[in-house]
């Protein structure tokens, strides 16, 4: 077992939520974010719109979860005004949310410090406007995903480990597992791991809605009978992390502990490469739950990837079931649910709103309604296989400790499983 990883600074930008604590008054509400269309300014879809599924180069949708806008003081982050002109909005967003997470964890003359920087971005759709008139301002500020760490680590000049990673929808979690091995082994004492992703254009969203990926009701219902896609929307989530005894040791607040993280590709063990698998979620389930020293079955609640993608949905519950659901006590199955219910979709963005959730979740000992679910699949055996879908708020229904997981997945293929914790246990059985 490895010493657990303490999240002790939280900062995020979803949909109707500026904050941590702004996002559980949204979950605990049951409230729904989602919108019709695209706020004005952003990009104008409206004449793409046909609600006949699967027709190439229009939407069957307009919906999606945004952010409002907010003012940037480039200055403050160390962003000329040049750069500024041609900086990527999730640049911005990620810089604005890292200064709340660092100022929530009362890091302050952090500069020069060993502080490790890891976050995940997939898309550039601020740079796909701007190719035509481009210049090494626009390759810095909008081309290269490696700017997401690098402009984080040069704003606040910490010189510890600094990493971009795409893994599509796991790239936000992804950021968050390099994050605790990098702590593990000492390269750091200290770091940033987060993910961001907004919708900037309609280039991508045409091509999920000619798949046949995107949701013609405009609402991610995860595990319902009536799921039939997901919803694009906007999202930065940012935590700072260290190992839970210098966290200790430092006096700090924390929120909840990452007791154990695994990621891995599912290789060719689903019929198309964008495709999940069960195997590839069942893997990372146990090798993350075997790091963090528990059995999967102690596991009460997973905030699953939950995309609402019906066969994505399917296969994801029934792994779960496989892993965490098999051998519980009757009457106590592991709880499931999708914060994409409230907001949509933040993709690269995705796992950070859902680990925020969980560290939420086992901190308040109560897990949120997931919305839009009145009728589980009947592709799955709920009860078969120990799992229910969260469909109403409750409070922690097991005695004990409360442990929770966080599942996500890529496209590209990319399996990652967080187990989260409470703190207070842990800090009793030290």
């Amino acid at each position: 077992m490895n010493e657990p990883i303490a999240i002790v600074g939280m900062g995020c930008r979803f949909p109707g939520a500026a904050g941590p604590d702004a996002l559980w008054e949204l979950l605990d509400a049951r409230s729904d974010v989602v919108v019709g269309a695209a706020p004005p300014g952003r990009f104008d879809a409206a004449e793409l719109y046909d609600p006949v599924p699967r027709r190439r180069g229009r939407l069957v949708s307009l919906a999606g979860g945004f952010l409002d806008e907010e003012e940037f003081d480039a200055g403050s982050f160390g962003v000329s005004e040049r750069e500024a002109a041609m900086l990527d909005p999730q640049h911005r967003v990620l810089l604005t949310t890292t200064r709340d997470a660092l100022a929530d964890a009362g890091l302050a003359g952090i500069e020069g410090r060993e502080i490790g920087v890891f976050m995940g971005q997939s898309t550039g759709e601020h740079w796909d406007g701007l190719q035509a008139t481009a210049d090494m301002y626009a390759i810095a500020g909008a081309a290269a995903r490696s700017m997401a760490s690098g402009r984080i680590s040069y704003a606040w000049d910490l010189r510890g480990p600094c990493a971009t990673v795409d893994a599509a929808c796991s790239s936000g979690t992804v950021a968050v597992h390099l994050a605790c091995q990098s702590l593990r082994t000492g390269e750091c004492d200290t770091a940033v791991a987060g993910g961001v992703s907004l919708v900037l254009g309609t280039d991508h969203t045409l091509g999920y809605s000619a798949a046949g990926m995107l949701s013609p009701s405009g609402r991610c219902r995860f595990g319902d009978e009536e799921a039939d896609g997901f919803v694009r929307s906007d999202g930065a989530g940012v935590v700072v992390l260290k190992r839970l005894g210098q966290a200790l040791a430092d006096g700090d607040r924390i929120h909840a502990l990452v007791l154990g993280s695994a990621q891995a590709s599912k290789g060719r063990t689903a019929k198309a490469i964008i495709a999940p698998s069960e195997e590839g979620y069942r893997q990372v389930i146990g090798r993350a739950c075997a790091q963090a020293g528990i059995a999967p079955a102690e596991i009460g609640y997973v905030e699953a990837h939950g995309n609402a993608a019906p066969a994505g949905d399917v296969v994801e519950l029934r792994a779960i079931g496989a892993a965490i659901g098999s051998g519980r006590a009757p009457g106590q199955p592991c709880l499931v649910g999708s914060v994409k219910s409230n907001i949509g979709h933040p993709e690269a963005a995705g796992g950070l709103a859902g680990l925020i959730k969980t560290a939420l979740v086992v901190r308040h000992r109560r897990v949120p309604a997931t919305l839009g679910c009145p009728n589980p699949t009947s592709a799955v055996d709920w009860a078969g296989l120990g799992i229910a879908l969260a469909a109403s708020p409750a409070d922690w229904p097991y005695p004990g400790r409360a442990l929770a997981g966080v599942s996500t997945y890529g496209l590209s293929g990319t399996f990652v499983h967080l187990v989260v914790g409470e703190i207070d246990d842990v800090r009793g059985a030290r």
